[in-house]
């Protein structure tokens, strides 16, 4: 186990988002996102930036960070958006292509999911706030992760 087995997530990303909350539907933001190692490939670091589709607005901007606990045996997320918002989840590999995560504070279940070599989704539950996200995740055309 450790960082090491996030490698799935490395790259630079297109975002596609797909809300549904409380029975309404959207598709109307897109994104872009770079996932890669830091820190002598202790971490794993998420950025990412989400446009409005219709006039590209730009909604928010978060960063994420990936930690593998030795401890604990789980991976631990830290989340910081441009809102000024600030949370924490736990995670654990389902498969060698599925990292599940429990948010902490929140009645939430995120996970990223690998399609293929190019593709990936992360699917976010809130039931509390009858909230379903999905983003699909895209490699950008000509942009190689380097774990090939």
């Amino acid at each position: 186990m450790g960082i090491t087995a996030l490698a799935f997530l490395i790259g630079e990303w297109e975002l596609d988002y797909t809300v549904t909350r409380q029975g309404n539907t959207t598709r109307e933001l897109r994104g872009t996102g770079s996932i890669r190692y830091a820190l002598d490939d202790k971490y794993v670091l998420f950025d990412y930036e989400v446009r409005r589709k219709a006039d590209h607005e730009r909604m928010g901007q978060a960063h994420g960070v990936f930690a593998w606990d030795e401890k604990a045996g789980q991976y631990r997320y830290f989340w910081f958006e441009s809102s000024g918002a600030f949370l924490q989840a736990t995670a654990s590999m389902n498969h060698d292509d599925t990292l599940v995560m429990q948010w902490q504070g929140a009645n939430c279940t995120q996970i990223f999911h690998r399609v293929d070599a190019d593709a990936m989704y992360l699917e976010m539950r809130c039931p509390d706030e009858d909230l379903l996200l999905r983003v699909d995740f895209a490699r950008q055309i000509g942009v190689r992760d380097g774990t090939d």
